[in-house]
């Protein structure tokens, strides 16, 4: 990530959140419909894992940014 730009890392991590929430979302609505079982609760999780992840990518540049301008 050291030769990404702060621009480019913003969209990475954005894509990676985004496209992790859609399915995250999809997974959830698949297990209110019915009775989940223990596969769809550890798909459930993982996705929200990485919903984390492109979340605290975002967070982690926006702060490595504003130490680097100062």
């Amino acid at each position: 990530m050291k030769n990404f730009s702060f621009k480019g890392r913003m969209i990475y991590f954005g894509v990676i959140a985004a496209i992790s929430l859609a399915f995250f979302a999809l997974q959830f609505y698949a297990n209110s419909q019915g009775s989940p079982g223990t596969g769809s609760i550890i798909l459930l999780i993982l996705w929200g894992l990485m919903v984390a992840f492109g979340i605290g990518g975002m967070i982690f540049s926006i702060m490595k940014r504003s130490r680097q301008q100062k």
